[in-house]
Formats: C-alpha cells, sequence, structure tokens
C-alpha cells in the first residue's frame, strides 16, 4: 500500500514538474492562469514561428513565448509549437480564423 501511494506522489509530481512554460520569463502556473489561454502564432520566413500568448495579463499583445531568461523561443512550425503546449499540459480548446487577425487557438488546462 506505501508503495502504492509512493507511486502516486511521485507520478502527479513528474506531471507537474514538466509543466514549464515562460511567456516573456513569467513561468505559466494555475495561480496566475485560467483554465484558458490563447495562442497568437507569428511566423517567420523560412517557416518557424514564435507564439504570442494571452494568459489574462494586461498587454498580451508581444508577450512571446520565452525561456527564464526572457529569450524568445521559436518553434520549428506551429505544430511544434501545438505539439509544445500538450506536452506541458494544455490541449486544443477551440482553432479559429478571422480574415482581420488570422489564426488564433485557444487551449485548455489538461490537468
Amino acid at each position: 500500500m506505501k508503495k502504492t501511494i509512493l507511486l502516486f506522489v511521485l507520478s502527479a509530481h513528474a506531471l507537474l514538474a514538466q509543466a514549464q512554460i515562460f511567456v516573456e520569463g513569467v513561468q505559466l502556473t494555475p495561480d496566475n492562469t485560467g483554465q484558458y489561454i490563447e495562442l497568437d502564432p507569428i511566423f517567420k520566413g523560412n517557416g518557424e514561428c514564435a507564439l504570442v500568448v494571452d494568459y489574462g495579463q494586461a498587454n498580451p499583445r508581444q508577450d512571446f513565448v520565452t525561456d527564464a531568461n526572457k529569450k524568445r523561443f521559436d518553434f520549428r512550425s506551429l505544430v511544434d509549437g501545438l505539439n509544445y503546449f500538450y506536452a506541458n499540459g494544455w490541449e486544443l480548446a477551440i482553432a479559429t480564423t478571422q480574415e482581420s487577425t488570422g489564426r488564433r487557438f485557444f487551449l485548455k488546462r489538461r490537468y
């Protein structure tokens, strides 16, 4: 019984420990985000993209995915970025396309 409880605690800790997404150096946690976030891809000429993230902060227009030191993180493709968020506890809820703003992705927390 103790081994089962220990295994459960370690598994839960591993899931929470992997959720390490930073936006302008701020780690996204359940304390500073709600259940949903919005991703706005910005494409580069070589096919790579950066993701602007709106998690409910005051001015999200230029808040890109970064590392802990605020260095912008560019993804190989949009799918690479979506897979990164999925691996870190988020899943696609709604994808929209608008003529004026392009594609937007609303993600919801998986756990």
